[in-house]
Parts: structure tokens; sequence; C-alpha cells
């Protein structure tokens, strides 16, 4: 019978409140948009501060003396150790025409034999990308026969490392934030729904209803709100992310339907902030009713 009676009272009460609960589900779905693009702009950001690191990461310059085999044990060496991402082998014939394209000389023409070393140029993932791993790869590296040099640009390194801490650090105190203004935003909002039916809340309490009993149908509405802003959040993200795509405005590394759990995140916190913003409302104008 309770149950029977807040579903039904829940849904009765939207149909009441139809205009503060559309209002509602726009400042949910406002603020939820607003976290999810804030969330995924610090990821994209990252990626992109990631990828360019990686691009200059290390390269393994071989001597000039060093056959195919020896190059192909170095290449399988290079492959199997712990935390590579990326292995690009460079040719003398590929350092040339990189060496060409870059100084729009030809190499070739200056001296009559080809002086470019072939390289490799190693990345490394994410989870091994530190200072001490990739000087411990370089102290195993010089001591391969055909290794001629390891160059490392520590400082751009360095750097880069510094400049991904500051947008970490930056990103995390402004989504905090907008979680922040998000929870005040929508809690006002609330307020006003709870408001429209005060006349409900005062009727119920004159008849001996529990608090619970009070409470319960405003917690359902709140569940449903957040749940249906959050969709629509997800929806207007998704075409955002479409448009950008569309018009080439800028390629996105990350999206939000390539991490469901983003989308979920976002679907359950509308759904705790809606209830809780409710239920917090509720209980402030059951003081007031008799």
């Amino acid at each position: 019978m309770k149950l029977s009676y807040i579903i039904r009272e829940g849904i009765i009460g939207i149909s009441r409140s139809r205009m503060p609960f559309m209002n509602s589900v726009f400042s949910v779905t406002i603020a939820l948009v607003f976290v999810g693009i804030g969330i995924l702009s610090v990821d994209n950001g990252l990626q992109y501060i990631g990828d360019l690191q990686a691009d200059y990461d290390l390269e393994i310059f071989l001597n000039n003396e060093s056959g195919m085999k020896e190059t192909r044990q170095i290449a399988a060496i290079i492959t199997e150790y712990p935390g590579i991402l990326r292995v690009e082998y460079l040719s003398k014939e590929d350092a040339a025409a990189l060496y060409n394209a870059e100084f729009g000389e030809d190499v070739l023409s200056l001296l009559d034999d080809n002086p470019l070393p072939s390289s490799f140029r190693v990345n490394f993932d994410e989870n091994h990308r530190s200072i001490a791993y990739i000087q411990s790869f370089i102290q195993s590296m010089e001591f391969l026969e055909g290794v001629d040099e390891v160059m490392f640009k520590k400082d751009l390194f360095d750097r880069v490392q510094g400049i991904m801490q500051k947008v970490y650090t930056i990103a995390a105190a402004a989504l905090f934030l907008i979680i922040l203004s998000t929870v005040f935003l929508t809690a006002n909002n609330l307020r006003l729904m709870i408001l429209a039916r005060y006349e409900f809340i005062e009727a119920v309490r004159l008849l001996g209803a529990s608090d619970f009993m009070v409470k319960a149908p405003f917690f359902l509405e709140g569940g449903i709100l957040g749940f249906l802003g959050g969709i629509i959040a997800v929806l207007i993200i998704i075409g955002l992310e479409t448009a950008l795509d569309v018009y080439q405005i800028i390629d996105l590394p990350i999206r939000i339907m390539n991490y469901p759990e983003v989308i979920l995140g976002l679907i359950l916190f509308g759904i705790s902030l809606s209830a809780l913003g409710v239920l917090k409302s509720v209980r402030r104008m059951l003081r007031f009713v008799a």
C-alpha cells in the first residue's frame, strides 16, 4: 500500500506541478551539461598534452655499421620492454627525407654519401612516462651493441609535465566550483518546485501522515527529475560533439560515448542531486507546517 501510494503520488505530483517540474529539469540539465563538458574538456586537454609529450619521448640512433639483423634484434628488445606504447623505425633514407623537408636541402646533393644514421623513435604509455623510468630504459639501451646514442629531450619533457600538472590542478579547482555552483542553482530551483506543493504537504500532514510518507513521493519526483536531466544532458553533449565533428571545428580524441562511466556518473549525479535537493527542501518546509 505504501509503495503504491508513493508511486501514485509521485507521478500525480509531477502532473500537478508541471511547469515547476519542467523548470527544475531544465536547471538540472544545464548544470549537468556544464559538469559533463568540464570533465570532457579536461580529459581532452590532458590527452592533447600527453600526445605532445609522447612525440618527444626519446630517439635511439644506431651505428652506421649496424646491419638489418642487428637492427631487428634491437627492435625486438625495445618492443618487448615493458611500458612501450609505440616504436617507429626511421631508415637512413627516411632521415634524409626528413632533413630535406625541414631544411629544404638535399643532403645527398651536399655530400657523396648519406651520413644520417637510422634510428628508432620510442614512445611510452601514460603509466610509464616518468623521468626515472625513461632514464632506466636509456641505461638499458646504451649497453646494446649497435646503439650509438640515445637522445632524450629532458628539458622539454619536464616542461610538458609541469604544464600537465598545472592544467590538472586548475581543472580540478574549476570542476569543483562548477559542481558547487550546480548544487546551489539546482537547490534553489527545486525549492521553488516544492513551494508549489505547499498545500499538498499541509493537507497530508493534517491527515496524520508521517514525515516519511510526506517525503517519499517527493524523493521519487527528484529521482525522475534527475534521471531526465541526466539523459537530456548526455544527448546535448553528444549533439555538441557531433556538431564539432560535422563542421570540422576540432577533432576530439575523447568523446562521451567512449566513456560509459561518465554517462552513468552524470545520470547518477543528477538523480542524487535532485533527490537530495528535494528532500532538503521538503524537510525545511515541514518545519513550518503544523
